[in-house]
């Protein structure tokens, strides 16, 4: 560790979330503008806003993508956001596969597919959105083109800041940190190879205990 590692101060969250979701608003109404401050300028040009018809250009992971697929709750793009926080999560190594190999977001997806708290799902919604916004801000880049040390620093800020519970990327955190472990260990590669686990066997005899008697008074 590095002195300036060791120096280092843990991130003010609720200070710093101030900024990038300014940035992240004006980065917005900028993009909402645009089409309309050149539509002003030569009306002979139609904007996009006047095209419905146009079908809109892929966008980077995190983006504003597809709807979610029929049967599925997360859109692509959410979908494989949530892999990456998940395989960040629970890694793979050497011993077993990780949270992706798991399919731990698909997991999540029929969770809350499957739930009757609509509250449950805004939440998600609402939270993977600002964890992306916040890998904007520290990191310049989404969570999914992030740097897996990038991806780590942004679920520390997170962890640092667990006590924040009003916040909704905090609450997803934590509902993402319980999903991932539920549907990891829950899994083949989280039972077996993870845990290592054998099944049920049958003892073919009765190997007693080592307990020993009272003592009598």
């Amino acid at each position: 560790m590095t002195d300036e590692t060791k120096d280092a101060k843990p991130f003010d969250l609720r200070q710093d979330r101030r900024q990038w979701i300014i940035n992240s608003a004006t980065a917005l109404g900028a993009s909402l503008l645009a089409p309309a401050a050149i539509g002003a300028q030569n009306p002979q040009v139609k904007t996009e806003i006047e095209k419905p018809e146009t079908k809109p250009e892929k966008q980077p992971a995190g983006g504003k993508t597809a709807a979610a697929a029929p049967g599925h709750f997360f859109t692509p793009a959410e979908h494989a956001m949530v892999e990456e926080l998940c395989e960040t999560i629970i890694p793979a190594d050497g011993h077993s596969g990780g949270a992706k190999a798991a399919k731990v977001a698909d997991y999540i997806d029929w969770v809350l597919r499957t739930s009757v708290n609509g509250g449950q799902r805004a939440q998600w919604r609402e939270g993977l959105h600002l964890v992306n916004v916040m890998a904007q801000h520290y990191h310049g880049k989404s969570f999914v083109e992030s740097a897996p040390e990038q991806r780590v620093a942004v679920l520390k800020v997170l962890s640092d800041n667990e006590h924040m519970t009003d916040l909704p990327e905090v609450r997803l955190f934590v509902e993402l940190k319980r999903l991932t472990v539920e549907g990891y260990y829950t899994s083949k590669i989280g039972i077996h190879d993870e845990l290592e686990y054998k099944g049920n066997r049958i003892n073919q005899e009765f190997y007693g205990c080592d307990d020993q008697p009272p003592q009598s008074s």
